[in-house]
């Protein structure tokens, strides 16, 4: 594959995560759908684009291939589970954020600037992200206990998905001309 090739696979791959984002982010308004569905064909998706764009990688492919069937994993687990309820989708996206802080935090420790910082900032970014959720929990767990899961929960949740993305498909953006030049 040629470098502009790899280039164009993984900045493409970057703007439809980011574009992703925008329909996680309007999850909120959406009252027709069920939430477990709707975020796990998001999280599939994004999985799917983020495989892509892994195999278009040269040093840091099997990171990118695992932090990307994490996600996979994670949107069928919810898209096929009709019986997930509010706590075991919440518990699935903090492990899915936990995996890709992994992920993304030793793709960072096998490179050089300017590509470890992007690593580093998505990997802080989903590492933050489980933090709030794991902070939350407690409040959600009440809340949701005497009212059900309530309107403002679901588009924190809905928030936390278009951060993660955002964050992923920046950095896609911004490694995409790194990442075709950089050699094996």
């Amino acid at each position: 594959m040629s470098d502009t090739a790899r280039k164009h696979i993984i900045r493409t791959a970057g703007i439809l995560i980011v574009l992703l984002a925008l329909g996680a982010a309007l999850l909120p308004l959406e009252r027709g759908l069920e939430g477990r569905l709707v975020v796990g064909t998001l999280l599939f998706v994004a999985g799917i684009i983020e495989l892509l764009a892994a195999m278009a990688r040269r040093i840091h492919k099997p990171s990118a291939l695992l932090a990307g069937a994490a996600t996979v994993l994670a949107g069928l687990r919810l898209a096929f589970d009709s019986g997930a309820g509010f706590f075991e989708v919440l518990n699935l996206v903090i492990l899915w954020l936990v995996v890709r802080t992994a992920a993304l935090a030793f793709a960072a420790s096998r490179c050089r600037p300017p590509l470890r910082n992007w690593f580093l900032l998505a990997a802080a970014t989903d590492f933050l992200l489980a933090v709030l959720l794991l902070a939350g929990l407690p409040i959600a767990l009440v809340v949701a206990g005497l009212f059900g899961p309530t309107s403002a929960i679901v588009a924190t949740f809905a928030w936390i998905l278009a951060i993660s993305f955002v964050a992923n498909g920046a950095m896609l953006i911004a490694v995409a001309p790194a990442e075709a030049c950089e050699r094996e």
